[in-house]
């Protein structure tokens, strides 16, 4: 049975660690200085090399020939400790040996003297999954082990490790390994087991690796042995969705379009969904990147050929089409954790992605008297937003300060507005604001305010009726009144002031009329009485 490429070609020596610069560093002082502590904790990513440096590092601490911190693999003691043979050096699995009675057992074997070499080294792999009554069984022997004995604990999840545990080591992080060492690596053993290979497939299976060098050397002979590594065997394997798929998916989305949803139902149907739309996502962001700061795209860990691409690219999109893209693929991509089938994915993923039309002329359709006219759309998604914020201005300064983070663009005969906030949101659709929208870009078919997941529609105006109501004008001149006397003991009525109140609510003049002869009636009826008395 051969041996596997991640176990063939596990570092032997501090010089084969890759990308862990500052941790090798650490540990080779250490030695050098003879400054050896007696507790370390490695914590790091998987595959990323915390287990190999403490083999490395046992070697080096009990190797009777070493230079000056290299172990020289070759005396009784290296070619044991390499071999997994040796007495003195005692890897424990925590994730099967994680209770008390296991801790206790290794207590009492702590005080034992090491056999052949100066120290007794423990590894324990995956130390998170200890005991709560392990850990607190194992924190007396960590704090004050013997001289001879060093503990080195490896995890991926040091923030689960107690911090009494924690402040009794030295704590060294280990770092995702980035594609670019592990592209070096690859092509090494590549060369080394005589394997045919593109590098544009090797930097796809660095890539794919997430940090982790043991993952990429798993799956570089797992195409390997499916024949050369080629681009194509790496896409096989991994059911497409690779980087160079979406550079040619990403032109295809800006020329051809239906081409475009084609190739990325195919991508579905042979990946992941999550990992499609991350891959999506993630060039996406290059592409952002390289828009706004192009000296940055160095920092991307891209080949040159990908970073030609992103310069070349960016030419061709306008910043805002980038970011509505982004948020939208992030949009689809919460909904592809939740287990959603690639057909309902899709569907989503095409109502929102066309863009806003550049330099052309869409027909719209009145919805007041079904009458065909073309308005001109602007040029740029700029202008667009200029004309909205301009002729909301007009209308309502309320509504023109929500729209102020608003991202428009057209789809179809439709205005949508993409809301930043919920609170912009909520003020737009008021049921008395909302119209006002409608009203200003009445050449579209309607406006739709959208905000995420959410979508509505601005509801039209109340039409005026088709024939016009004249009202005919009243022209009441009111009767003088006559200032009462001094000597009437009672205030004066004020019909006068009555007759011009009723006069301007429209009453008939001929009932204006009768209500004053009435009142003259009243009157002189009231002064004959008070002449009789």
């Amino acid at each position: 049975m051969s041996v596997s490429l991640y176990r063939k070609y596990r570092p032997q020596t501090f010089a084969d660690v890759i990308g862990q610069v500052s941790a090798v560093a650490v540990l080779t002082n250490s030695i050098s200085r003879n400054r050896v502590g007696h507790a370390y904790l490695f914590s790091g990513s998987r595959g990323c090399g915390k287990t190999s440096a403490a083999r490395i590092f046992a070697k080096a601490l009990n190797c009777t020939s070493r230079d000056n911190f290299e172990p020289c693999g070759t005396c009784r003691n290296c070619t044991e400790i390499t071999a997994g043979e040796s007495l003195d050096v005692i890897e424990i699995d925590g994730a099967s040996n994680n209770g008390v009675d296991n801790i206790r057992g290794l207590k009492e074997n702590v005080t034992l003297s090491p056999f052949n070499s100066r120290y007794k080294i423990y590894i324990i792999d995956e130390v998170h999954m200890l005991s709560q009554g392990a850990f607190n069984a194992l924190l007396k022997t960590l704090e004050e082990p013997p001289e001879h004995v060093i503990f080195i604990m490896a995890t991926t999840e040091p923030h689960k490790v107690p911090v009494t545990i924690r402040s009794r080591c030295q704590h060294i992080p280990f770092r995702s390994i980035t594609p670019a060492d592990i592209f070096t690596r690859l092509e090494y053993v590549c060369n080394q087991e005589g394997i045919a290979f593109e590098p544009d497939a090797l930097r796809e299976v660095s890539r794919q690796a997430d940090g982790a060098l043991r993952d990429a050397l798993s799956l570089l002979e797992q195409v390997s042995a499916s024949g050369n590594v080629t681009l194509a065997n790496v896409e096989a394997i991994l059911g497409a969705g690779s980087r160079p798929a979406f550079e040619r998916w990403i032109v295809a989305f800006r020329n051809d379009r239906g081409q475009a949803f084609m190739t990325l139902r195919n991508m579905l149907d042979g990946a992941s969904p999550v990992r499609v739309f991350e891959e999506m996502f993630t060039l996406l962001r290059d592409m952002l990147i390289a828009a706004n700061w192009g000296n940055a795209a160095d920092a991307l860990n891209l080949s040159e050929p990908e970073k030609m691409f992103l310069a070349d690219e960016v030419k061709h999109w306008k910043i805002h089409d980038i970011h509505r893209l982004m948020r939208l693929t992030l949009r689809i991509l919460t909904q592809a954790r939740t287990g959603m089938k690639p057909d309902i994915l899709l569907g989503m993923f095409m109502i929102d992605a066309e863009p806003s039309p550049v330099n052309s002329t869409v027909a719209h359709t009145s919805p007041v008297n079904n009458a065909t006219h073309t308005s001109p759309v602007s040029s740029t998604v700029t202008n667009l937003k200029d004309d909205l914020l301009s002729r909301m201005h007009e209308r309502s300064f309320l509504m023109w300060c929500a729209m102020l983070d608003v991202n428009p663009s057209v789809r179809g005969n439709d205005l949508v507005l993409d809301v930043a906030h919920r609170y912009c949101y909520s003020v737009m659709k008021n049921e008395q604001l909302s119209p006002e929208i409608s009203s200003a870009f009445s050449e579209y078919s309607s406006v739709i305010l959208r905000y995420r997941d959410e979508e509505y529609i601005c509801p039209r105006k109340h039409q005026a009726p088709a024939v016009p109501v004249t009202v005919p004008e009243i022209t009441v001149t009111a009767p003088e009144i006559t200032q009462p006397s001094a000597e009437t003991d009672k205030p004066s009525s004020s019909i006068g002031e009555i007759l011009r109140g009723l006069a301007s609510y429209g009453l008939k003049p001929e009932i204006i009329q009768h209500i004053q002869t009435d009142s003259e009636d009243t009157d002189t009826d009231t002064l004959e009485g008070e002449t009789d008395e």
